[in-house]
């Protein structure tokens, strides 16, 4: 598995989402990591327990984000393949912050393209 800590000032606090029949929750942070002459945004996902890691996050915090990078590959009905990377988060630390978060080092994917959902994820 491949591993990259994002450090950066929060830029967007997605609401947590539920999606599929199952209850499976995410909850999407956006991370501007740019230079201040570039913008570089990066969204880093939250699953399951480290939910909890990214509920308290606020716009304009400065973090640094362990995370987790998946890949995946999508086929669709017509035969188009896609790949798709996510970044997915498992430890927060707050800049001019003590207190580091951390939960279970599993890593639990999710295929929100899979063609089996009740419902439209996008």
């Amino acid at each position: 598995m491949n591993e990259v800590t994002i450090s950066g000032k929060v830029k967007f606090v997605d609401e947590v989402r539920e999606f599929g029949s199952n209850g499976f929750r995410k909850h999407q942070v956006v991370v501007e990591t740019g230079d201040g002459r570039w913008d570089n945004p990066i969204p880093v996902e939250f699953t399951k327990d480290n939910i909890e890691l990214s509920k308290e996050l606020k716009v304009g915090d400065q973090v640094q984000i362990q995370s987790r990078i998946n890949g995946r590959e999508w086929q669709g009905k017509d035969g188009t393949t896609k790949w798709f990377t996510s970044i997915s988060g498992y430890k927060v630390t707050k800049e001019n912050s003590e207190q580091d978060t951390e939960t279970s080092s599993s890593f639990d994917t999710y295929d929100e393209y899979a063609e089996d959902l009740e419902e439209d994820v996008f």
